[in-house]
Parts: structure tokens; C-alpha cells; sequence
């Protein structure tokens, strides 16, 4: 090339069969916006070869800087190709969404040059290409099942994304029941004397955020939706405002393992707090497991990613949205 470099691309495009990797030339390479721009027209990617490279959920520009030639002398770009390693990786709609999107930006980072952005693709999807050996490792919120175990995939947790009941620390409520939780942001319930609780009129706060919104639902009145007489904020910090401002109010925040806004209380829920323990042990089931999960035990790029994230850069990351062990 005329400035030396070689620029290899790894493209994706998501759908139930995950995304093809080239490694070419700027000459033959396609154009990884039209593929993105074919997913989400509807179309199916076809797959690739049985000798092609494999599929990916990523979306990846590795840029290298050839050595400099003689003068005069033609340079083979083979040997540079051949040191650029593909990064077939897979991360679940639920991992991208409940991550903090610049740990993956900084991982990139950290393996050297390499920049990405996940492209949509369901966590079943995820581990599906993981199970046919099309990925090296994947990121996915949520358990694999006994027949994945079976299968020989390995799932190491991150941390679990983790939600609360928060309400202005002068509130008497010190818990609430799953039942009368579901009555309250369903909106059955309006006022906290039809639970033979202290207060007047309950304002339940949820995120506005839509796919933090339906997370929360999901782990936390599973099978309905937040009422839509429920108040939506932006941030955590937007919910205290709402405690503060309402007697009344009730949030669902999420905790993670960085810094909390002052100013709330968390209510325990059937009596149980929200703490890894108790996430562990089933005590308190409210939040979703992030784990890394790989064909085997965690070895090349999926160790150097668990290096990450259990590095203080990563857990830093990781710790914005996710519930840690220190």
C-alpha cells in the first residue's frame, strides 16, 4: 500500500446464524454498513463456508503499520496478515445492554489496537454459536441450561446486574412482599393503606430507559409490565429527586459496586437484602447474572478478557452497572 498499512476488518451482521469474518484487502473487502443495513432490513445473512472464517457478533478494525521496505523493492503484505488474529466474539443482547459499553471499547483497547461495537444478536444466539464452535468466547446475561453444561460450556461470572427498592430514608417501610411489589408497579395498588402500610399516595418509579425498564420487569414482576401510571426517570439520581419530592414514592434502582446516590434507603423485599449471597443462594433472585462463557475452560482471548475485567480498569468498568465481589 502506499502508506504501508494494512487495515484488516472483521464484519458482522446479527441474526440467528451470528455474523461472517473476512480478513481482505482494501480492494475485495466489502462494506461491513451494508451488512448491518441487511440486518436490520430483515434479512438473513447467508452462512459462511464450512473453510471460511468463523461468525461473530462483532463488529472489529484492526490496524497494523507495516515495516518500512528497501527502496525500490516490492513488500509482501502476507506475513503482516498472518499476524493479525481474528477475534470471533459473541455478546448477548442482555450483556450489551447491562454492561457498560466502554468496558468492551477498553478491552478492545487493551488487546491492542482494536475497536468494536456489538451488533444485536439474542443471548440464546450467542450461545448457540458457541455450541457449534463458531466464536471464541461470548458475554450473555443469564444461566446456560444442563444441556449446554453438557454440551462442555463453561460460564465464569462477571457480576449480576442487580435490582432495588429504594424509598426516602424517613420512609416506615422497611420491606415489601413480592406480591404487594407487583401490586404497586402494576398499578393495582395507588395508596399505601391498601397494603395496611403508613402513607398516603404511592408514586412508583421506574426507569425511563426502555430495555433497562423491561430488565427490571423482567426479574421483578415476571410475566407483566411496569403500570403506565408509573413515573419514568432518566438516572438514579432523577429517582432520589422523586423520593425527595414525593413522601410517597417508591423506585427500583440498580445497584452496582460503584458509588450510590445519597438520600434513599433500600427496602428489602420479603425480607431479604439485595446482596450477592443472597442473589447466589436464591434469597433474593432480583437481578441478572453477567457471566463470559466458553467451549471448555477459559483459555487465549477469553482469559486475556477474564485478565481484563478482573484488572482494576475492568473492574471499575464492570462495576458502573454490575454487582461485584471486591
Amino acid at each position: 500500500m502506499g502508506n504501508n498499512q494494512t487495515l484488516v476488518q472483521v464484519a458482522v451482521a446479527a441474526s440467528c446464524f451470528g455474523l461472517m469474518a473476512v480478513t481482505m484487502g482494501p480492494d475485495d473487502q466489502p462494506d461491513p454498513r451494508a451488512i448491518s443495513q441487511e440486518l436490520h432490513a430483515g434479512a438473513t445473512p447467508a452462512l459462511a463456508a464450512a473453510d471460511a472464517p468463523r461468525l461473530v457478533v462483532a463488529e472489529f478494525a484492526f490496524s497494523r503499520q507495516a515495516h518500512a521496505a528497501p527502496a525500490m523493492e516490492t513488500q509482501s503484505l502476507e506475513p503482516e496478515r498472518a499476524a493479525v488474529a481474528e477475534m470471533a466474539v459473541v455478546v448477548g443482547l442482555q450483556a450489551t445492554h447491562g454492561m457498560d459499553r466502554s468496558f468492551f471499547e477498553a478491552f478492545g483497547a487493551y488487546c491492542g489496537d482494536v475497536q468494536g461495537q456489538p451488533v444485536p444478536c439474542t443471548d440464546r444466539d450467542a450461545v448457540e454459536m458457541l455450541m457449534v464452535g463458531r466464536a471464541d468466547f461470548g458475554v450473555i446475561g443469564g444461566q446456560l441450561s444442563a444441556r449446554e453444561v453438557q454440551a462442555g460450556l463453561r460460564q465464569t461470572r462477571l457480576g449480576v446486574e442487580m435490582f432495588a427498592l429504594v424509598m426516602a430514608p424517613t420512609a416506615p417501610v422497611r420491606s415489601l412482599s413480592r406480591q404487594q411489589l407487583r401490586q404497586i408497579f402494576t398499578g393495582q395498588v395507588t395508596h399505601w393503606s391498601q397494603l395496611g402500610l403508613e402513607g398516603g399516595a404511592i408514586v412508583a418509579v421506574v426507569p425511563s430507559e426502555r430495555a433497562l425498564a423491561e430488565r427490571a420487569a423482567k426479574v421483578l414482576i415476571p410475566g407483566d409490565a411496569f403500570a403506565t401510571t408509573c413515573v419514568g426517570v432518566a438516572t438514579e439520581r432523577h429517582v432520589v429527586d422523586q423520593l425527595l419530592r414525593e413522601p410517597g414514592a417508591v423506585g427500583i434502582v440498580r445497584l452496582a459496586s460503584g458509588p450510590h446516590e445519597a438520600g434513599q434507603k433500600v427496602v428489602q423485599i420479603d425480607w431479604n437484602a439485595p446482596t450477592l449471597e443472597g442473589f447466589e443462594c436464591g434469597n433474593y433472585p432480583f437481578g441478572i447474572p453477567m457471566s463470559l462463557v466458553t467451549s471448555g475452560q477459559p483459555s487465549g482471548i477469553a482469559q486475556r478478557f477474564l485478565e481484563f475485567a478482573n484488572g482494576a480498569e475492568g473492574k471499575q468498568l464492570l462495576g458502573r452497572t454490575l454487582m461485584m465481589r471486591p
